[in-house]
């Protein structure tokens, strides 16, 4: 049976089968932040988190080259805490990517294969406030599995 005439079979009898779709974030902006004397820019996308973890979101943070400000990592706790803020999520419950690529470096091939992907972790101090972040390297696939899961209710 060739896949055209399967198609049409499993469609008459009221049968769709659909292949599972990429996780598209929950939302996908640009935050700027003011640090001192210079302002910051980054693309921020959220995915929602698996049901089964605490982790409420996975936030993908990604450095461009347009950031005339400081660096994302110089001012990640802070920027952590406004985006939390902004979203209503506590950082401390959500999984962190912090990304560079092509587009990330004036000049350079936006789409270039290159990137480098940290994980951060955030913990709350005795007195309340955002402790400073743990830091992993990552690779695509775990920043793949972080966002592109397809998550199931429980």
């Amino acid at each position: 049976m060739s896949s055209i005439p399967r198609v049409v079979f499993l469609l008459v009898f009221g049968i769709i089968l659909t292949l599972p779709a990429a996780a598209q974030p929950q939302a996908d902006t640009t935050v700027t932040w003011r640090s001192y004397s210079r302002t910051g820019t980054a693309q921020v996308q959220v995915y929602p988190g698996p049901p089964d973890e605490e982790e409420t979101h996975t936030i993908v943070v990604q450095e461009l080259a347009e950031n005339n400000g400081p660096s994302t990592v110089e001012d990640f706790s802070f920027l952590a805490d406004l985006v939390g803020r902004r979203l209503g999520v506590d950082p401390t419950t959500a999984y962190w990517v912090l990304h560079w690529g092509g587009f990330s470096f004036e000049g350079a091939d936006p789409d270039a294969d290159k990137s480098l992907f940290l994980e951060a972790t955030f913990h709350r101090t005795q007195s309340g406030d955002l402790g400073s972040p743990r830091w992993d390297v990552i690779s695509k696939t775990d920043v793949r599995e972080l966002t592109d899961r397809r998550w199931r209710a429980p």
